[in-house]
């Protein structure tokens, strides 16, 4: 579980480490002009990635089973959400998240994925999407300093 002592920065579950390592080895074997090179390189890529997720920025909420149970429940009580179970595991955290912070703190929930985004502010988060919207977007929402 993370450190719910101290707020600020990046809020994110343990899941997305893995979601972003998967996601840079299907780069590397999508562009099969560059494949060689990016597989070669893919685990300095990977070490980058963790170095960073390792600093003071990131809080790292754990996946535990109350989260996934959680993320299960969502998906079976809201099919309509156009998500899917890594997703869920995303939005489950949040949910988690936003239920221990105090009052004061505003969560943003920050995707590019537009179900997932869809979701979250169907569960009442504020969002963020940074293909579209940027800092004064963020700054606008109510509470955000």
């Amino acid at each position: 579980m993370g450190r719910f002592d101290r707020w600020g920065g990046f809020v994110v579950s343990s899941f997305i480490e893995l979601e972003v390592i998967s996601a840079l080895g299907k780069y590397a074997r999508e562009h099969p002009n560059y494949s060689t090179e990016f597989l070669r390189r893919h685990p300095a890529v990977v070490d980058q990635f963790r170095k960073e997720l390792s600093k003071s920025a990131f809080t790292i909420v754990g996946t535990d089973d109350d989260v996934v149970e959680n993320a299960s429940d969502l998906l079976r009580r809201s099919p309509e959400y156009a998500i899917h179970a890594g997703d869920a595991v995303h939005l489950a955290t949040a949910l988690r998240v936003r239920a221990r912070v105090p009052a004061k703190n505003v969560l943003v929930f920050v995707t590019a994925d537009r179900g997932l985004e869809a979701a979250a502010k169907a569960e009442g988060l504020p969002t963020l999407n940074p293909m579209r919207e940027g800092v004064a977007t963020l700054q606008a929402i109510p509470g955000v300093s």
